[in-house]
């Protein structure tokens, strides 16, 4: 529900007038049913945007693949309702453990009331009285959390001086004054460098996109993990930087500089009422994609990743992560607007080159009314200035990439999907 006039961030209720029918839909594609069929469906389906007016996912049923013999189900959610940890578990929801499970018991459902305007307004105004008093906390808690990953007595003594209690419902006057004047950080944490060098997908994004999707085994990644001493992500993370040396070089367009990677960070804790939410924040990593030899490129690699987890630990980020519901909606939204409209990241170099994920699956296999689950490849999003997304699911013995394009800046993404088993091969030759 959106609040009038975009004053607050909008609300989720259980929608009265909801109509499957409407979600859940039937496709086809042309015969004979090729990879290359399949993902431009699903491009097209990927690019239409949602109706904010409804709930915000769909579910297509499409069947003629592989010659009619296998169907395919493709889901579309909004990133604002999940992440990929919650998708995961949406997935093993929706799906059985069992070819033929017994039938589910059928739970009764109750809808919400559509709130009014009067009503929401209502709401917004109380938010905006315990706003001043969130933040205070907020930032107390972020500055201590600080103090202790960078163990400064200064930092510690100023959060104490901050969390004095302020009398009345929007705070007083602040009674304690830190003692002395000559507090330093010691050591403070090195914040990650993301200036990236600019790519053919750095730049402004259009509304059409492109899919390609592969797979590779996960019994070679997990010998490469073993043989080489370093983590099943830092594997993964090899196999994008091999594939993405081998394109930008065949366009003539690598960098001397090597590639950014923003890499989401789930950011759940356990506890949450509702799993069925987004709780990730990102990390940057070198991809090393400026280094021939395939062993020195791991190594730099997982160098890269174990610093930026070192300093994403500083400050936890759910912390970070809260204070995101202090930006006016209206004014947040405007202002990506006007980003977008001028072109802004034409003119500026990127933070970083794209996002790399990585979700765990399920690694037994599902089933379907009876129907075996044989791969799960992920379609995640582009954003301004980042044409390209690589997102790895790993399934039942499998890992199954998922690459989402704009379709104007990487023409052929395909080849990108291709280099990807390139990139394992020389993988496993150094083991």
């Amino acid at each position: 529900m959106e609040v009038p006039l975009g004053l607050d961030l909008p609300y989720w209720i259980d929608d009265p007038n909801f109509d499957i029918d409407f979600h859940v839909r039937h496709h086809a594609v042309p015969p004979p049913g090729t990879p290359e069929q399949l993902s431009e469906v699903i491009s097209r389906i990927h690019a239409r945007p949602l109706d904010r007016s409804r709930p915000l996912w769909e579910l297509y049923v499409i069947e003629g693949v592989d010659e009619g013999r296998l169907f395919a189900q493709f889901m579309k959610v909004h990133h604002a309702t999940v992440d990929g940890a919650a998708g995961a578990i949406m997935l093993a929801s929706l799906l059985d453990m069992e070819p033929d499970p017994p039938t589910p018991e059928v739970k009764s459902w109750t809808p919400d009331r559509v709130p009014t305007d009067q009503q929401l307004m209502r709401r917004t105004v109380i938010e905006y009285i315990k706003k001043p008093e969130k933040a205070v906390r907020l930032t107390t808690r972020a500055v201590r959390e600080l103090a202790a990953a960078s163990r400064n007595g200064g930092l510690r003594a100023l959060a104490d001086v901050v969390a004095q209690p302020m009398p009345g419902p929007l705070g007083g006057f602040m009674r304690r004054r830190l003692r002395g004047t000559n507090h330093e950080i010691d050591n403070p944490p090195h914040l990650p460098h993301t200036a990236a060098p600019r790519t053919p997908w750095n730049t402004s994004i259009g509304p059409h996109r492109r899919f390609a999707y592969t797979t590779l085994s996960l019994d070679d990644a997990k010998s490469v993990r073993r043989a080489l001493g370093c983590t099943f992500n830092d594997v993964v993370m090899a196999l994008c930087s091999g594939a993405l040396r081998r394109y930008l070089d065949k366009h003539d367009a690598l960098p001397a500089e090597s590639l950014i990677a923003g890499v989401p960070i789930s950011v759940r804790t356990g506890d949450e009422a509702d799993p069925y939410q987004n709780r990730v924040s990102a990390l940057f990593a070198d991809l090393a994609t400026n280094e021939a030899d395939p062993a020195k490129r791991l190594a730099r690699i997982k160098a890269s990743m174990d610093k930026a987890k070192s300093n994403f630990k500083t400050i936890p980020a759910e912390t970070l992560q809260d204070f995101t519901q202090f930006a006016p909606p209206a004014i947040a939204a405007r202002a990506m607007r006007m980003v977008s409209r001028l072109k802004i990241m034409d003119r500026t170099a990127p933070p970083f080159n794209l996002v790399i994920s990585n979700v765990p699956g399920p690694n037994q296999p599902l089933y379907c009314a009876g129907a075996e689950l044989k791969h799960f490849y992920p379609v995640s999003i582009c954003t301004d200035s980042q044409g390209l997304n690589i997102t790895v699911q790993s399934y039942n013995g499998n890992l199954d990439f998922g690459f989402i394009v704009d379709r104007d800046l990487v023409p052929d993404v395909w080849i990108m999907a291709d280099l990807l088993h390139e990139a394992m091969d020389e993988l496993l030759t150094l083991t």
